[in-house]
């Protein structure tokens, strides 16, 4: 903008008027002043540049954007992005889109989300596999997931992230235990023996020689990639060897030698679960009564060595053996009557008791 610089002829002050004004009123004593145009100083106005601010705003919008993009890319493929994941939901060619090897998935939804359901899937075409002889592995998951890809195979995953190993390691297994999670021994967690303690619900775990194995239903149990498994209610032990692949849902995983004790009932007796003689329950006499509505179905059984448990007829309900050497089953052929059970000392070897559906109660 041009500005004409005046002097008052009659007060002496400068004032400014826009260029092209014939006459101008001075701001100070009020006269009016004939604009010569021969003689004006004309001026420019110039505003100082702020480079300080001009650097903080440029910051700022660059950061909005950037926060607007994953914004925009989370609603539209509706799954948080993950900047340490390897690759989105979608189908990749092992070999051209990623390199054959052992991979991580993480669903990035829950089961709270009504029907998305997280999807594995392992298959020999890139479209949506409509014989079943297409698929190599399908699975629907809510947990930590490992799979082993090799050339030529297509990887189809949805509400989920796939992640390099390296990329997400776990935090030291402590006190605060694990959440389900399907982990591999010898990377995730060391050789050993575990317990998965849960809030009176049943407890699983399965063992197995690859990620991918089929881990539920009654052909699980003849799966030669099928380890151990085990179940019970509340609590169970297992043991893995480096290499082995444990999935475990029902409750949350602990070294035996940090793992929180059993809580008694209000009425001192103890609830359904397996437990370690010694650690969790002490040898000596306990009287055992049924679950109410499940006479039918309770049993005892002690076991030594092992802790791995083998169905011999329903994969729901009958366990004879359970792994190791059996010293003591008892099934409750007459519910009214409590069972009066002697636990015997452990005598430095690793002792298992089972309590399926009753509550045991030390006499």
């Amino acid at each position: 903008m041009k500005l004409i610089k005046l002097q008052c002829p009659n007060c002496g002050a400068t004032f400014t008027v826009t260029e092209g004004s014939a006459t101008a009123v001075c701001e100070y004593c009020g006269a009016t002043v004939a604009v010569s145009r021969t003689e004006a100083e004309v001026t420019v106005v110039r505003r100082k540049f702020n480079r300080k601010a001009f650097i903080v705003f440029g910051i700022i919008a660059a950061v909005l954007i950037v926060a607007a993009a994953v914004i925009i890319l989370s609603v539209t493929s509706g799954d948080p992005i993950d900047p340490r994941a390897y690759k989105a939901a979608g189908v990749y060619l092992v070999g051209t889109d990623i390199p054959e090897g052992e991979y991580i998935l993480y669903p990035n939804v829950s089961k709270q989300d009504g029907d998305v359901t997280p999807v594995l899937e392992v298959r020999k075409t890139r479209e949506a596999a409509t014989n079943k002889s297409d698929f190599l592995y399908r699975k629907e998951f809510y947990m930590r997931q490992y799979v082993n890809l090799h050339n030529g195979e297509y990887i189809a995953f949805e509400h989920s992230l796939l992640y390099l190993p390296d990329k997400v390691t776990l935090k030291p297994l402590d006190a605060d235990g694990y959440s389900p999670a399907q982990l591999k021994v010898g990377v995730d967690i060391a050789a050993g023996e575990y317990v998965i303690a849960g809030n009176n619900k049943q407890t699983q775990y399965f063992i197995t020689s690859k990620p991918e194995a089929e881990l539920y239903g009654t052909s699980a149990i003849n799966s030669p990639d099928m380890l151990s498994f085990g179940y019970c209610e509340n609590r169970v032990y297992l043991k893995v060897k480096d290499g082995e692949y444990l999935s475990f849902v029902g409750g949350k995983l602990y070294k035996s030698c940090s793992a929180p004790s059993p809580v008694p009932n209000a009425d001192g007796a103890l609830p359904p679960g397996q437990y370690k003689v010694g650690v969790d329950i002490e040898s000596g006499r306990y009287s055992v009564c049924p679950a109410e509505n499940k006479e039918s179905q309770a049993w005892i059984c002690l076991n030594k060595n092992s802790v791995k448990t083998t169905s011999v007829s329903s994969w729901e309900t009958e366990i004879i053996n359970a792994g190791g050497e059996t010293l003591m089953f008892i099934r409750f052929d007459a519910p009214d009557v409590p069972a009066d059970l002697t636990v015997p000392n452990p005598d430095n070897a690793d002792l298992y008791i089972t309590f399926w559906y009753c509550f045991a109660t030390e006499i």
